[in-house]
């Protein structure tokens, strides 16, 4: 496998976690030095700190699709950029919450040749098409 394909396969084990809700999972997919920047929410580093945003988040049981724009890869370092589509329910009254942006995840690989997401950013710009 070349390591487009690499990092294509960890996006992927990280997106399933997620739409899976499966917050162990998706931490276990994480960089110990992940830097989390999502659009609402102050600057999270370190697991510790995403696993607090993600705990939160997944009270809404968010579901994602993911449209690749870009991925770079060298070795043992990759970014996939894209776009994204997110909806969940509110846990209050039920209604569907929606969202879509851009979104970039840097990938490092360890020493123990795993990719880990040690960078993920998302944006809200004005030409997404999802």
């Amino acid at each position: 496998m070349d390591i487009k394909e690499e990092i294509r396969t960890a996006l992927n084990q990280w997106l399933t976690a997620f739409n899976s809700n499966n917050i162990d999972t998706v931490i276990d997919l994480y960089d110990p030095e992940i830097v989390f920047a999502n659009q609402s929410n102050p600057i999270a580093i370190g697991i510790p700190a995403v696993k607090e945003g993600l705990i939160k988040s997944f009270a809404v049981k968010p579901k994602l699709s993911f449209t690749e724009e870009q991925l770079i890869a060298v070795d043992g370092l990759g970014y996939a950029a894209g776009q994204y589509k997110m909806t969940g329910t509110h846990p209050g009254d039920g209604s569907t919450i929606t969202g879509k942006g851009r979104v970039v995840a840097i990938f490092r690989k360890n020493e123990a040749g795993n990719w880990k997401l040690v960078f993920d950013m998302d944006n809200c710009p004005p030409d997404v098409t999802l």
